[in-house]
């Protein structure tokens, strides 16, 4: 890629970073950023901001390293790194594809249930949603994929920044919410869990793939690329901090209280009394395209994490490797096959909201171990391309996330199992 063509991409938001950022943002991330600032108000809006610089942190390490090296961070896992990570990672990646994918087919339904005031009820906008995703990744190619994704981030973030600038009231409390750090009494492990939870986990892995996808690589690459992540996790760290601002005129300063279950139809019901029925329209279709736009990200981009993972158990040499990694390719299409059939049993669960949680649990469990093998990789593996490896700076970050997700992670398991809490 030349560098005019580099400034274009800039301008057109062209490059996989927003991709990336419209994948990240879930159900979950709207669902705690609704609650906190239901709660807190706008206090806790540095934590939003943080939990993005934290993710940025990693993208960009998992970056960096396959403009160095090549290679994706699975195939640096494999060379580098003992056999059982593999298994590891494989066995995590199963239950994981599950967790996420129930998630999002529920969050999906149950933004298209909100919208047509349920006439398409949950359980089978859940199953629609699953199929249509199929499809589209199936016949839309990657370049159909990038431009519906970032009509979806137009649209999302639109109508939730529309919501939160029609709303806003305290520019004061805002900017001493973003810019000094305060923990409310009792709410240590809440806070936490917001910069945990915000902006991704297992999918931060796929900018190696949409990397490949834009040819985006070598050494020449890398200013490129970290403005691309950076762009990604500014709209992460905007839209968190949006939602968070509305739920505080919705929720926080009339002293109304929800609960998790009640955070999406309560919220286009509040913004119903305060905007009419502009407010609810907005950010039900909103939290709709978010919901649409990180599952179908996920469809996309999981499979090619299961098709790199069968080329390296077959030991496949690198240009078989990245054959493997098409779109087209056969266990990329197994993979996507499996990816929008084992959401569908528990759309009928009738708890969209548990299950949501519950890979909320799931996928906070896999940062800590992106944070340790980025420490590893990217200071102790020698490459030959003019790439910087990890500074001090970085390496004392890496070392801050792995223990805040640590600590993250296992709060949430323990307070999952019912002997935990």
């Amino acid at each position: 890629m030349s560098e005019s063509a580099k400034q274009l991409s800039f301008l057109k938001l062209a490059g996989p970073g927003l991709v990336v950022a419209a994948t990240g943002i879930g159900s979950g991330d709207v669902v705690a950023a609704t609650v906190g600032g239901a709660r807190y108000g706008v206090l806790l809006l540095w934590a939003i901001a943080v939990g993005a610089f934290f993710k940025y942190v990693l993208n960009e390490g998992i970056a960096r390293w396959q403009l160095a090296t090549g290679l994706t961070a699975l195939e640096g896992w494999a060379e580098h790194l003992p056999p059982w990570v593999k298994i590891y990672f494989g066995l995590y990646l199963i239950v994981w594809t599950v967790a996420v994918t129930a998630a999002l087919t529920n969050a999906t339904g149950l933004g298209i249930a909100n919208l047509t005031g349920g006439r398409i009820s949950q359980p089978w906008g859940a199953v629609l949603h699953s199929l249509v995703g199929c499809g589209f990744v199936l016949l839309g190619g990657y370049s159909g994929f990038e431009k519906l994704m970032k009509t979806l981030v137009g649209v999302m973030g639109f109508s939730i920044l529309v919501c939160a600038g029609l709303t806003f009231h305290d520019p004061v409390g805002v900017v001493r919410g973003t810019l000094i750090p305060t923990i409310p009494s009792g709410a240590g492990m809440y806070v936490l869990s917001i910069i945990g939870g915000i902006g991704g986990s297992i999918t931060m892995l796929s900018y190696n793939y949409w990397m490949r996808e834009e040819k985006l690589s070598g050494a020449e690459q890398l200013g490129y690329v970290r403005g691309d992540i950076a762009i990604a996790y500014l709209f992460t760290a905007v839209f968190g901090m949006a939602i968070m601002m509305t739920a505080n005129q919705a929720f926080f300063i009339p002293h109304v209280q929800i609960t998790n279950a009640q955070a999406v139809p309560k919220m286009a019901e509040m913004l119903s009394s305060i905007l009419g029925r502009f407010g609810w329209v907005a950010y039900s279709v909103g939290f709709w395209a978010a919901v649409f736009a990180s599952l179908l990200g996920v469809w996309q981009s999981v499979p090619y994490l299961y098709a790199d993972f069968y080329s390296i158990i077959k030991k496949l040499p690198p240009a078989e490797r990245q054959l493997a990694t098409k779109v087209t390719s056969t266990p990329y299409r197994l993979a996507l096959l499996f990816v929008t059939l084992a959401p569908l049993p528990f759309a009928f669960t009738g708890q969209p909201i548990q299950v949501i949680v519950t890979y909320t649990i799931v996928g906070s469990l896999f940062v800590p171990f992106l944070a340790a093998t980025l420490l590893y990789l990217n200071n102790r593996v020698a490459w030959s391309a003019p790439v910087p490896k990890n500074n001090l700076a970085t390496n004392a970050l890496l070392i801050i996330i792995l223990l805040l997700f640590v600590i993250v992670g296992g709060d949430e398991a323990r307070r999952a199992i019912p002997w935990g809490r």
